[in-house]
């Protein structure tokens, strides 16, 4: 257990930017991510996410340094409530099973070189910034386009809608509200990240 709050956010820091945990004299590796679930209040909601939303969260939280390292942001309130109309009838596939292929297309890099190949960085673009765009960027075309073997399988306005544009968001979401935590941060956008155009385009 960790006693000491700067002793806690030197271990997330630690853990999120290199997956590095330290267990006593142990030392190892994970490949886990880390998520944060919780309730904001309404008013906060209402602001969607132009106001404070990490005042809620545990002081060990409140430092830029660590919610820089989270790459994204989901706004669960633009989830829609479960009602009778999801519900569907038929064939599906049991979601212990799809969690398992997920596993697995965590392993296969061929996805992450294909987004390196279609997002064009601009030129000093801040690290952390591209490394969590092209990460969520990555998540979504596995997610969504799992047939994809090549840059050339999916268009370049597929990408962009699809995968670049939600990544986008969700750094976009972290961005601001580092700025609220830090001055060193108010004011800045995420890098003005482009998709490569589709061989018939330049043409």
């Amino acid at each position: 257990s960790f006693t000491d709050v700067d002793e806690m956010r030197a271990a997330l820091k630690g853990y999120l930017e290199s997956g590095i945990f330290t267990v006593g004299t142990y030392e190892g590796t994970a490949k886990a991510g880390v998520l944060l679930c919780g309730n904001l209040k309404k008013e906060t909601m209402d602001e969607d996410g132009f106001g404070d939303m990490f005042e809620e969260l545990p002081s060990v939280f409140h430092e830029s340094a660590l919610i820089e390292r989270f790459h994204g942001f989901i706004k669960g309130w633009n989830i829609p409530r479960m009602n009778d109309d999801l519900k569907i009838a038929g064939w599906a596939l049991n979601s212990e099973y799809f969690c398992s292929i997920m596993h697995e297309l965590r392993d296969d890099m061929s996805y992450r070189a294909i987004v390196d190949e279609l997002i064009e960085v601009p030129e000093a673009a801040d690290t952390r910034d591209t490394e969590a765009v092209k990460r969520i960027a990555t998540a979504y075309l596995q997610l969504l386009f799992p047939h994809v073997r090549s840059a050339n399988d999916i268009t370049a306005r597929e990408f962009k809608r699809y995968c670049l544009d939600r990544a986008r968001k969700m750094r976009d979401t972290i961005k601001y509200q580092l700025g609220l935590l830090d001055v060193e941060y108010r004011g800045k956008d995420i890098p003005s990240f482009s998709v490569r155009p589709d061989p018939e385009e330049v043409g």
